[in-house]
């Protein structure tokens, strides 16, 4: 009686293979090089907090309006803009190269800049400037692209 042995074989498709060394690819690259994304979400984060304290100290009664305090307050106020609407911007305009900075930044466009506002890119659509207007329209082709060569 002949012994029968139990032989499998390893056969994996080329599809997997591909897939698994993408998927090896993309974490080498994380583990890597750091996403640009989280620094310009700091950034952003510092000036819309700078703002928001901007803004409450320029809230001042009107028998102030008048003084020194004042047109100090309001350069401060104005400077305080200029800072978030760059931060805006440049949040706006930098793309994530990991899965993490996507993640990150989908929350951070799915807030509000304040707490009785909507989210983030429906704010920069709405606001005056064109170039974050024109780059607000752009976000989400962009993104959806991210995603699958990302993903």
């Amino acid at each position: 009686m002949a012994k029968r042995t139990n032989t499998t074989k390893s056969t994996i498709s080329r599809r997997a293979a591909i897939a698994g060394a993408v998927a090896i690819t993309m974490s080498v690259a994380e583990a890597g090089a750091p996403d640009p994304i989280f620094p310009v979400l700091e950034r952003f984060g510092l000036a819309q907090r700078a703002l928001s304290k901007t803004v409450k100290a320029t809230d001042l009664p009107p028998e102030q309006w008048l003084r020194s305090t004042y047109v100090e307050a309001q350069s401060n106020l104005k400077d305080a803009y200029t800072v978030f609407k760059k931060a805006r911007l440049d949040l706006l305009t930098t793309m994530p190269t990991m899965r993490t900075g996507l993640a990150a930044l989908l929350v951070r466009l799915g807030q509000g800049t304040d707490v009785e506002q909507t989210n983030l890119l429906v704010e920069a659509m709405c606001w005056e400037d064109e170039p974050t207007q024109k780059t607000a329209c752009t976000v989400l082709n962009r993104l959806a692209a991210l995603v699958l060569k990302i993903a």
